[in-house]
């Protein structure tokens, strides 16, 4: 596990210095393969986590709610604006589900949603009462680091546009309510026990990834918050290895 962690730290590293110095949205000569790609590759470390805990069984199926559940709401709120405003994708997501919603949305919501309520359950513990709201709070603090970033990547666009770097307030509206609902079902099929904290693994990969665009382009609020979060992240991966 020490090998383990120490290549995740390592590619949390990599990423930053890629996202800092290299990676370009707008640069025609990667292939629209290339994100798809590089989404389901950082996803892919929490997934295996959760699963690795709770059972094939258990922690497959709610891989599965909890990836089409975030499509379904997704595609709704692309069709209607409810609940988090009126936006689309860009097409470099890959197919769309129901022709509105790119089927990669499912690795890109869901790492974030595992991070955040093991980061709530190592904080408060997995009572009801404290891990909803607690875990509600650290998705909306991730999201007010992606959106942003996403936002000036291209990757979708709000039509309104938004006080928050181009993002409106019905969009945290919305990832409040929506994660209620989504971690109150993840409490209910992973039950009370402790979370392992190899399962907010994705989630420090994506907070390194975006925190490095971020810094490159100037947005200094949800950089400085990315960074704060990766930093808060690090201890609970780590606590294993701590407590040896």
């Amino acid at each position: 596990m020490r090998i383990t962690r120490a290549a995740l730290l390592l590619t949390a590293l990599a990423l930053f210095l890629a996202a800092f110095l290299v990676v370009r949205f707008d640069d025609p000569v990667v292939p629209p393969a290339v994100p798809v790609v590089f989404l389901v590759a950082l996803a892919l470390p929490s997934y295996l986590a959760l699963v690795r805990w709770l059972g094939p069984a258990r922690g497959i199926a709610l891989l599965l709610l909890l990836s089409l559940l975030p499509l379904a709401a997704e595609a709704y709120a692309v069709a209607t604006g409810i609940p988090y405003g009126r936006f689309t994708y860009s097409a470099d997501l890959g197919y769309r589900v129901f022709g509105l919603v790119p089927w990669t949305v499912a690795f890109a919501y869901l790492p974030m949603l595992l991070g955040a309520v093991t980061l709530a359950g190592a904080a408060v513990g997995t009572s009801w009462i404290r891990l909803v709201p607690v875990g509600v709070l650290a998705l909306l603090l991730v999201d007010l680091v992606i959106d942003p970033a996403v936002v000036h990547a291209g990757l979708w666009v709000w039509t309104d546009g938004g006080a928050y770097y181009g993002v409106p307030v019905s969009n945290f509206a919305g990832w409040i309510l929506t994660g209620a609902v989504y971690i109150a079902l993840f409490r209910l099929i992973a039950g009370a026990r402790p979370i392992p904290g190899t399962v907010a693994a994705s989630l420090l990969l994506v907070l390194a990834f975006w925190t490095g665009y971020l810094a490159r382009n100037d947005l200094a609020v949800p950089a400085l918050l990315g960074a704060a979060l990766a930093l808060a992240t690090l201890p609970v991966i780590f606590e294993d290895d701590a407590s040896r």
